[in-house]
């Protein structure tokens, strides 16, 4: 019994790591397409060098078509820090074809413009680029007294307030001043990240939801059919185990390598699609709910409502397991293969001693 329910642990698991790597190969696609990383970093670089910026991003806003006109919102700069930074060749050739689109960081832009945008900055590329844009020739014989005349030239603001605080704590080292204008881009765009992965589990989210309801992925239904039916658990948890070295892989390689254990998974029998149920085989009369499973086929109404919350309910838990990630579901399937096959190994005896390495 141990060993049963051990298996269609197995099972469950790796179907949830199967599932997480899709979801997550589809959400990069689409990130990709709408170009969140570089609206994200954009915004990031504008929230960091102005001091403005929103991270909410409409329907709109994500599939504009045209691009929108600089219209600056109360509070906010009229000529924004960041549309010259961007334009900086350190940070300009990181773009598609080295051109960033014109006022970026100051309007919307389409999917097409997004897309152009660079998706990863360096902080030694940032620091350089903010030192040769706000004091030229800062990274070669500038002076940090040089330097602080520079920033008490700047316009009252946000950057000019960091700079100089960071100014303040550097005392005469250029080369210190430029390492704390990279950390303070490092620390700020971990916040950055950590942004744009709440707003990709949304999308992540949506995705699964799309999926579970496209092909019926019923979390209850799949654990019935693995504990009940010895062949299909067998031919899961074979796969399984081939497949648990994907905790070691990134996601595109992991479910290219797995594509044909998918294909060997899905004609195993897994309850997945629309099909019609065994009970409701011709020439059993049944409706439409019970034919498809959302409802139990020749029952009362009482019967068939508690079928169809236990079907949300799968669903409900499919959706969920995308919440810790492919690479949590891969890493449970290695530590579980590892405790099926033979245990832990015996401890040495007492006064034993490993050999010499040589």
């Amino acid at each position: 019994m141990d060993n049963v329910i051990l298996e269609t642990v197995v099972g469950l698991v790796f179907i949830f790591g199967i599932f997480a790597v899709v979801v997550s190969l589809l959400t990069e696609l689409v990130a990709r397409f709408i170009g969140l990383r570089g609206e994200y970093l954009l915004r990031g670089v504008r929230t960091l060098v102005d001091g403005q910026g929103q991270f909410r991003l409409s329907l709109g806003d994500l599939f504009a078509r045209t691009a929108g006109r600089p219209a600056p919102k109360p509070g906010e700069p009229e000529d924004p820090f960041v549309t010259r930074l961007m334009q900086h060749p350190l940070i300009c050739t990181s773009a598609d074809k080295a051109q960033i689109p014109p006022n970026a960081g100051n309007a919307r832009l389409t999917n097409a413009q997004r897309r152009r945008l660079p998706s990863y900055l360096s902080a030694r590329s940032f620091a350089r680029a903010v030192l040769d844009t706000v004091i030229p020739d800062a990274a070669g014989t500038t002076t940090m007294d040089q330097i602080r005349n520079a920033l008490n030239e700047l316009p009252d603001g946000h950057l000019r307030a960091s700079l100089v605080g960071l100014a303040n704590t550097a005392g005469n080292d250029v080369a210190g001043f430029r390492r704390s204008i990279e950390d303070w881009y490092d620390d700020h765009m971990a916040r950055v990240s950590g942004w744009y992965k709440r707003h990709v589990r949304w999308i992540s989210l949506v995705l699964g939801a799309l999926l579970v309801l496209l092909f019926n992925l019923n979390v209850v239904q799949i654990t019935q059919s693995l504990y009940t039916d010895q062949v299909l658990r067998g031919s899961v948890v074979t796969e399984a185990t081939r497949a648990a070295q994907c905790g070691t892989k990134d996601p595109a390689t992991c479910l290219r390598d797995m594509r044909d254990q998918i294909d060997r998974v899905r004609g195993a029998g897994l309850p997945i699609g629309w099909a019609t149920v065994p009970g409701c085989a011709a020439p059993a009369r049944c409706t439409w709910w019970e034919q498809r499973g959302l409802a139990a086929a020749h029952a009362g109404l009482a019967s068939g409502l508690l079928s169809l919350l236990l079907v949300l309910v799968g669903w409900v838990l499919m959706i969920l397991t995308l919440l810790p990630g492919a690479r949590f579901w891969f890493d449970a399937l290695s530590r579980l293969g590892s405790l099926r096959s033979t245990g832990p190994k015996p401890s040495p005896a007492a006064g034993s001693r490993p050999p010499a390495a040589t």
